[in-house]
């Protein structure tokens, strides 16, 4: 996912969204507990995942009931999309 980087990247960045307050919006999902979870193409090796990383989420709401998770960057980049099961 770095684009200077040329080593392997072992650890994949995602995104989750968790219930933090209760009641929940879905029957059966707890405080902490995740309403979705959505995991991107993008990669990371040992040194980045563990050195730090700047993240900048652009959110666009829809109604389709699917996650969508994009990353900009290296060519070939895909979106992944990830339906919500409730």
């Amino acid at each position: 996912m770095i684009p200077s980087c040329t080593k392997d990247g072992k650890h994949r960045l995602g995104v989750r969204c968790r219930v933090m307050t209760e009641p929940s919006p879905v029957e059966g999902k707890g405080k902490t507990d995740a309403l979705w979870s959505a995991e991107s193409d993008a990669y990371l090796c040992d040194a980045h995942a563990i050195s730090g990383i700047d993240i900048t989420l652009l959110l666009e709401p829809t109604t389709t009931k699917v996650v969508s998770v994009s990353v900009v960057g290296p060519p070939g980049a895909q979106a992944r999309r990830v339906p919500i099961k409730a």
